[in-house]
């Protein structure tokens, strides 16, 4: 009977709850049991900023008040012209720097839905919604691979993907050399390190040739990764890219903050 059946879920989920108490893995405060996101409490993601406005119409940077990004943005104005759109859903902050770590590091893949449920509200030029059908997500290194088990921009493309409806291709980008962690490089640095570290199987060219790719990282930092992928989908065939990520660096917005 489907109401016993309801009445039997209910005690097994507040018997598990219990035991496996939900805690927020932002701020460490226990999540009520009727909330169903139980992995960041609605205090955290209430505290996860925007990237605030006026910003750049095509890369979202933020631009001082007296300035007009147009015709050239001074962030995204020398980039190729096949680079369409970048999108964040959030500014770096504690609350935001936390969930991600949590996917990168603390082994919490199913912080990868309510990420790209709010990556899923942002708000597209009308032709990237109307091109786009497939998503490509940053490869990762086989070294971080082999550490973590799975790679996070993965796993946050395919939860974005079947949100938006499109389709994720994981293969079609591959890193082709090992390159040193970006943490603790400059933005000069992290162009040269991912500069040609990426490219696309022949067997994989056909799938983004002449198509609108929706690239997908976790974090944007510099762009030097995003851009270097963006490039080597462009020397593949692909028409046009676009870029989705869960976080924006803005340091000079952090330490306001």
């Amino acid at each position: 009977m489907p109401y016993l059946r309801d009445v039997f879920r209910d005690v097994g989920d507040g018997a598990l709850d219990l035991v496996f108490a939900p805690v927020c893995v932002s701020c460490d405060r226990p999540i009520p049991t009727t909330e169903k996101d139980r992995l960041v409490c609605r205090l955290c993601w209430v505290k996860c900023r925007t990237l605030p406005h006026p910003r750049c119409e095509r890369c979202w940077a933020p631009v001082p008040a007296n300035e007009d990004p147009r015709p050239k943005c001074r962030t995204c104005g020398d980039w190729p012209q096949g680079v369409r759109a970048i999108r964040s859903a959030f500014l770096m902050g504690d609350e935001t720097r936390a969930i991600v770590h949590a996917l990168k590091y603390r082994g919490g893949e199913g912080a990868a839905d309510p990420m790209a449920q709010r990556m899923a509200e942002m708000s597209w030029p009308r032709d990237v919604d109307d091109e786009v059908q497939t998503v490509v997500p940053v490869p990762t290194s086989k070294a971080r691979l082999r550490e973590r088990g799975y790679n996070q921009a993965a796993l946050l493309g395919a939860a974005f993907a079947k949100k938006m409806g499109w389709k994720t291709a994981p293969d079609v980008l591959v890193r082709t050399r090992q390159s040193k962690t970006q943490t603790a490089l400059h933005p000069g640095e992290r162009r040269a390190n991912v500069a040609r570290a990426f490219s696309v199987p022949a067997e994989q060219v056909e799938r983004v040739q002449g198509e609108h790719v929706m690239l997908v990282d976790d974090v944007w930092t510099t762009g030097a990764t995003a851009l270097a992928c963006s490039q080597a989908l462009l020397e593949a065939g692909a028409r046009v890219v676009s870029v989705a990520t869960f976080a924006r660096v803005i340091p000079e917005l952090e330490r306001q903050a």
